[in-house]
């Protein structure tokens, strides 16, 4: 991990000791650009010899934060601008600069205060413990919740979706469920988000974390209860070398109907980002959630937009290749269900979808014509359906879905065992598993598709040939789009739906790079 600041004196040399595996690098604004010329050559020493005819390797700076500890002119930054992500430039506590320019690196980076006080020693902790390089997020399953042997209501599970239990909870709170499996300790701060709603009556929740002393199986600490407010945003748990595990169970009291789904937890930034730095995420009224990550790029058009395909770890996809074509980004993932619920649900999160979207192009000052809408496999489901709502410069996906309700229909004979999220995501959106609830899945994509006109849209679809999962989504889409004023490129590769991902992964990148120089002269490679 390598932090830069810059200040009229080196935080480093106020602590006894600079935590392993942090390199903290230190200059004063003044003195930046001589110092950036001699880490490079510093570096450039270090590398072996090239042979005779070759180019010298290049070295490349690059910081995971820098912070701003005295005030500082934004030019005099510029030369930071490719040596750092997006929301790793930091103002430190009182410390302030002048409102950015309108393609400078404050806009560019997301200038944002630290988000910790105090000394020297707590600031470069609190940055340690937010700036890992890794994502990662899980859940404990419906499948793994063990009710209290002493509720005697009504249980119906609805898939993967949620349990519902009706009855009465008990005058005052008593256990309810439990976790089955315990939740293990890391050396990041962890986030959980319990996915519960109220259907009828009048009970209430609380969760009890109990934490499990390390290296002990019996040694229980005291417990730690989230009144229901406390759960309406997840909930952090320091990191702690003391603790191992933690058992989680759900107490209730008053009568009614309840349900929950899954409990989420993930590694935590304290606050700087979720997943990743500057990550957000947006819950409904079920708990439900999407998460989002805005990288402005190079502050031009157009505006590249990738929703996540299927994956059980949750967290965003996509980022590499996204930033690898420079421009701005926006990556969209789906933690629900098993891998991901296809980007439909409620009302409420649609419609943050979208805006999410506007507000990406807004904060660009680009037109709904300077955004491009991309996925794969059930990525391409949401940039079908939302590109209804923009009629984007264009579509690029790979692997299409259309009709899930087809899908779900053909699972007992074409996929048997596999798959079954898309029957999760029919009872989440439906509520049922008739056929009639089959075709409204599938109207539910066509009456939104039929929106529009995509008069200038290009659509850019590789699809598998034997596909065993929407075989029929190209040639729908095809169909659709056949009256419109839409342009559409098709590439078929034989196999299945998961036979051939190199080759739909590599056509996806082409169609992307070419588009954006056709469209815009922009030249990626």
């Amino acid at each position: 991990m390598k932090i830069l600041q810059i200040g009229s004196q080196s935080w480093a040399e106020q602590v006894e000791q600079v935590p392993a595996g942090l390199d903290w690098y230190w200059t004063t604004i003044d003195n930046l650009i001589p110092y950036l010329e001699d880490l490079r050559a510093a570096a450039q020493a270090t590398l072996p010899p090239t042979k005779e005819g070759q180019a010298p390797a290049k070295v490349r700076l690059h910081f995971d934060a820098v912070v701003l500890a005295e005030p500082v002119e934004e030019a005099a930054l510029e030369p930071l601008m490719n040596l750092v992500e997006a929301y790793g430039l930091y103002l430190d506590e009182g410390i302030s600069v002048a409102e950015g320019a309108p393609y400078g690196i404050f806009r560019r980076k997301r200038l944002r205060p630290l988000g910790v006080s105090g000394d020297a020693q707590t600031k470069i902790a609190f940055l340690e413990l937010t700036h890992f390089g890794s994502q990662y997020g899980a859940k404990l399953k419906l499948a793994d919740i063990d009710l209290s042997p002493h509720f005697q209501g009504q249980v119906s599970y609805d898939g993967q979706v949620a349990v519902h239990l009706q009855g009465d909870f008990g005058q005052d709170f008593q256990p309810l469920l439990t976790y089955r499996y315990n939740l293990s300790n890391f050396p990041v701060a962890l986030e959980i988000w319990l996915e519960h709603f109220k259907i009828s009556g009048n009970p209430e929740i609380k969760l009890e974390i109990t934490p499990m002393r390390q290296g002990s199986i019996q040694d229980y600490l005291p417990s730690l209860f989230l009144e229901e407010k406390q759960l309406e945003e997840p909930h952090i748990l320091p990191q702690d070398p003391d603790i191992g595990f933690y058992s989680i169970s759900v107490w209730a009291k008053g009568q009614g109907e309840l349900g929950f789904g899954p409990l989420h937890w993930r590694y935590s930034r304290l606050g700087m980002g979720r997943f990743v730095l500057g990550g957000e995420r947006y819950s409904d009224a079920k708990k439900q959630e999407f998460i989002y990550y805005f990288n402005p790029g190079d502050l031009k058009p157009p505006l590249n937009v990738y929703f996540s395909g299927f994956r059980t770890a949750e967290g965003f996809e996509g980022y590499g290749i996204m930033k690898s074509l420079k421009g701005p980004f926006l990556l969209i993932g789906d933690p629900r269900l098993e891998g991901g619920g296809f980007y439909i649900g409620s009302s409420e999160l649609e419609a943050k979808i979208r805006a999410v979207i506007q507000e990406s192009l807004d904060y660009l000052g680009f037109d709904k014509k300077d955004l491009i809408l991309s996925g794969l496999s059930m990525g391409t489901f949401g940039a079908l359906y939302y590109a209804a709502d923009f009629d984007p410069y264009a579509v690029v996906i790979g692997k299409p879905f259309t009709n899930i309700g087809d899908t779900v229909g053909a699972m007992k004979f074409k996929r048997p065992d596999e798959f079954e999220t898309s029957a999760d995501v029919l009872r989440n959106v439906t509520g049922g598993t008739d056929d009639r609830h089959l075709e409204e899945l599938n109207q539910r994509f066509w009456d939104k598709f039929s929106q529009s006109a995509f008069e200038q849209t290009t659509f850019a679809i590789a699809y598998m040939e034997n596909d065993d999962y929407d075989g029929q989504a190209t040639s729908r889409l095809i169909a659709a789009l056949a009256d419109k004023g839409a342009h559409i490129y098709t590439k078929g590769y034989e196999g299945r739906h998961n036979d051939n991902s190199p080759a739909i992964n590599k056509w996806f990148m082409r169609q992307y790079v070419q588009l954006l120089e056709d469209g815009y002269g922009r030249k990626n490679g």
